[in-house]
């Protein structure tokens, strides 16, 4: 799966979490395993302000910090990938 699918995944996750969607609830760790899956990809690895991010937003789920905060934290990952993508 490519870096960017598997970051907006990680986004759809934290959204559901902050929306109360569906039946089950989403538990910071189900966020943070999906936020880890993103730190292993090949792709991430070669972009530090993209790994940068996407700690940040690990550590905030750590930290029990507001959902839309870990979003946010998540889009500038995003953001950094589309940048990093178009300098090489």
């Amino acid at each position: 799966m490519a870096a960017a699918d598997q970051i907006r995944r990680a986004i759809a996750v934290v959204n559901a979490a902050a929306d109360g969607a569906g039946d089950e609830e989403i538990t910071p760790t189900e966020i943070a395993e999906a936020i880890r899956d993103c730190l292993e990809l090949a792709e991430t690895t070669a972009m530090p302000k993209v790994r940068k991010y996407l700690g940040e937003a690990l550590d905030a789920t750590s930290d029990g910090m507001p959902a839309d905060f870990v979003a946010m934290t998540l889009y500038a990952a995003l953001g950094a990938l589309q940048e990093g993508r178009s300098l090489h």
